[in-house]
């Protein structure tokens, strides 16, 4: 009798101790941009082979769909590596699509402790071993990016004190960590990657602007996370750190930009809405923009039509900031030239010799494959309204 009590408090104990046994990829502290998650109907292939396996042998089965999606959810989000997980979503920009199976081979060894687990009431543990398959796509409003197909090994041990959802809850954790590490080694969501796959403006090579401009010199290019936003580059004051113009490349909004005044002042009006906008959420004191004016400057030989606006705005503890804004056309891209100071000692006059000074060197890449297709669904639309 005591031989049997003991072996029921060993088995007991093991019980208690049983852990799911899965690895956890490692992964930096690398941000990345928003991204709502999705089941995904299985592709063809990934479809076939778990039907496959399946014919193999009795001992052999497949299961879809061996993910939890909410649990998933939860572990992307709680990684803090994301701006925003976000669970259904279709108005999230980057969507991840996660199809999953898991595959089980039984064997001897699988039976016996099925067989232990079922007369020991489950006090022992029961193990299963399984493949997990993962087909996940990453897109981009739509727009296919990157497909991942890959599969890791998870062996669940489940008895009577085993918490429900256990399982599902590691095996979200390990896809999550997974996911992430790739996601963050292949820079799938940085705007280069998806410039690149689109086809957009490759403004790291094309884009060709002067080193310095006067006391300014130019920063590394930066890229905006929307190719209708397009690059930024920002230039600073080689003695003045805190002293800085702004000169932003992207593409005409319009399927039309053959009249560069009437481009530049249309956007001149989005440029007023664009600083309303900022008012409100950097609760400014005030904003005051004058009209705009547009001329023509001879610079390097060359007349070039540009469009400015002037005006200031109030910070929040009241201090006054005058603000100067130079529009330009090239090819089918705005280039636009910003300047904010507050105090003496600049003015107007210094970032118009700025403007002209980069204008005369600059030059932009070519109407991007991107554009075409953008521009051609909005003259479509035009045409069936």
């Amino acid at each position: 009798m005591k031989k049997i009590l003991l072996c029921l408090v060993a088995i007991v104990v093991v019980g208690c101790a049983t852990t799911n046994e899965f690895t956890i990829a490692e992964y930096t502290q690398q941000s990345l941009p928003s991204v709502a998650l999705f089941a995904k109907t299985p592709e063809v292939d990934f479809e076939q082979r778990c039907n496959s396996f399946t014919g193999d042998s009795l001992l052999k089965y497949c299961h879809f769909d061996v993910v939890d999606y909410r649990e998933l959810h939860r572990e992307l989000a709680n990684s803090d590596i994301f701006e925003t997980v976000q669970l259904g979503n279709e108005e999230v920009p980057y969507q991840l699509l996660i199809a999953s199976a898991g595959y089980v081979e039984e064997g001897v060894e699988e039976i016996g402790e099925a067989v232990i687990a079922g007369a020991t009431m489950m006090l022992a543990p029961l193990t299963t071993t399984r493949d997990i398959h993962i087909d996940a796509m990453l897109t981009w409003h739509g727009l296919p990016l990157k497909r991942y197909q890959f599969e890791f090994p998870f062996t669940s041990k489940v008895n009577l004190f085993t918490p429900p959802g256990q399982a599902e809850q590691d095996l979200a954790k390990a896809l999550a960590a997974k996911l992430i590490f790739q996601l963050q080694r292949d820079q799938v969501m940085a705007p280069e990657y998806l410039y690149k796959i689109i086809g957009a403006s490759d403004y790291h090579q094309a884009l060709i602007l002067p080193e310095s401009v006067g006391d300014y010199v130019s920063s590394p290019v930066v890229l905006a996370s929307h190719p209708l936003v397009g690059a930024q580059v920002r230039y600073v004051h080689r003695q003045f750190q805190f002293d800085s113009v702004d000169v932003f490349v992207y593409p005409v909004p319009s399927w039309d930009w053959q009249d560069p005044h009437s481009v530049q002042v249309r956007e001149v009006g989005r440029v007023r809405e664009e600083m309303a906008l900022v008012e409100k959420e950097a609760n400014w004191q005030a904003l005051s923009l004058s009209d705009e004016i547009s001329e023509v400057w001879k610079v390097r030989g060359k007349f070039i039509p540009v469009t400015r606006l002037s005006g200031y705005f109030l910070a929040p503890d009241g201090e006054r900031f005058d603000t100067h804004t130079y529009l330009f056309l090239r090819k089918d891209k705005l280039i636009k030239v910003r300047a904010s100071f507050a105090g003496v000692g600049r003015n107007r006059s210094e970032v118009e010799d700025f403007a002209k000074g980069l204008i005369g060197k600059a030059d932009v890449p070519s109407e991007s494959k991107f554009m075409v297709k953008v521009r051609e669904n909005w003259r479509e639309k035009l045409a069936s309204n």
